[in-house]
């Protein structure tokens, strides 16, 4: 099929590819670096070691602060913040906040840190880790935040988890394993997700729980460290409860080289009326 073209349709015809192009160059995600080579009296300083719960230091673990934009056209990065650990594990980056601030609702920084150089089959957490926190308030602007983080190596181990003929509910059971990895002394404010004191690691691994008998799970755990074990449930009456109603009593264990015991849990039926998540 042929079109004839008026000239005026086919300048309006132009004015509308110029247009679309121009839509698609906005719309292309930006980065680019605001890095300051000393810290100021306004600047935000966070700071702490990385190492095992033994003491052994992880260096040349990456640590970085971004800011971060999204909009209808995309996303824009400012990179505020760069760093790593040295020998002993110490870290210590810094930024100054005051260019951001009020940028609006869909921007934040972010504070992230690279685990991923780790071995998977020895550390626990081998992951790239984001923490956000709004730029809205600054209450922690020209303020240290100390930020330790204990990354134990991994040692499998057996659970068992016993139901002598209780009912169960329909739904998805796991078996949780939780433990501490993160101290914070001070607080990044996020409305959404305010940091704790102390931040811990979830590990969850699904069951399918019988009306009788035992199963059986091998669970990684955090060498040299306690860790918190029970069954957890996960069917349509959790819903907003990300960790799982109890089904079982949690057992606090300390996970050493020399342990070979099987850790033991009994089911019990968990309450969906009366939820509540530990």
């Amino acid at each position: 099929m042929h079109i004839n073209f008026s000239k005026a349709s086919w300048l309006r015809f132009k004015i509308a590819i110029l247009l679309s192009v121009s839509v698609l160059a906005v719309s292309c995600d930006r980065e680019e670096d605001d890095l300051i080579p000393q810290p100021t009296e306004t600047s935000t300083i966070i700071s702490g070691h990385i190492e095992t719960p033994e003491g052994k230091p992880l260096s040349g673990i990456s640590v970085s602060v971004d800011f971060k934009v999204t909009g209808l056209f995309g996303t824009s990065v400012i990179h505020k913040a760069k760093g790593t650990t040295d020998k002993s594990g110490f870290y210590k980056i810094f930024f100054d906040a005051s260019n951001e601030i009020g940028q609006g609702m869909h921007s934040g920084y972010v504070f992230s840190v690279d685990f991923s150089s780790l071995s998977q089959d020895d550390y626990i957490i081998s992951e790239k880790l984001d923490y956000g926190f709004t730029a809205i308030k600054g209450e922690w602007s020209g303020s240290t935040i100390k930020c330790d983080f204990t990354i134990p190596h991994k040692k499998l181990v057996n659970v068992t988890v016993a139901n002598s003929g209780i009912s169960i509910l329909n739904g998805e059971y796991a078996v949780k394993n939780e433990f501490p990895y993160l101290t914070v002394a001070g607080y990044l404010l996020d409305a959404k997700n305010p940091w704790n004191d102390v931040a811990i690691w979830h590990i969850y691994e699904s069951v399918e729980m019988p009306m009788n008998g035992t199963i059986s799970v091998t669970m990684p755990c955090a060498l040299n460290g306690k860790n918190s074990l029970r069954l957890v449930y996960h069917g349509d009456e959790s819903i907003g409860y990300p960790n799982g109603i109890p089904a079982s009593e949690a057992k606090t264990v300390e996970i050493t080289d020399k342990f070979n015991d099987t850790i033991e849990l009994n089911y019990r039926t968990p309450d969906p009326v009366n939820r509540w998540d530990n």
